[in-house]
């Protein structure tokens, strides 16, 4: 996949969750998009373990600690996913 189509995959994931409209992503909307994304990586954790896992992710990839997710730090978790962790966009 070339990058472009995985930038446009990130953006349209982002705005997918981004439910409110407003370009950023509260906890609550960035959670829904760790539990889907978990679930792929890590199938098999129990529902305590994916949410443990989340809340570290949360707290990493909020990287002005301002309590959201803005696109910036939507889109380097998603590449940390995707070259990182070996998540496939393909599906």
């Amino acid at each position: 996949m070339s990058n472009s189509d995985e930038e446009t995959f990130i953006r349209r994931m982002f705005e997918s969750y981004d439910v409110n409209n407003n370009g950023v992503l509260e906890k609550d909307e960035f959670y829904k998009v760790l539990k889907t994304m978990l679930k792929k990586l890590y199938e098999g954790q129990t529902e305590e373990e994916l949410e443990q896992i989340a809340k570290e992710a949360i707290d990493k990839f909020d990287f002005n600690k301002n309590g959201i997710i803005e696109k910036n730090e939507f889109y380097q978790f998603m590449k940390f996913l995707i070259d990182e962790k070996g998540l496939s966009i393909d599906e």
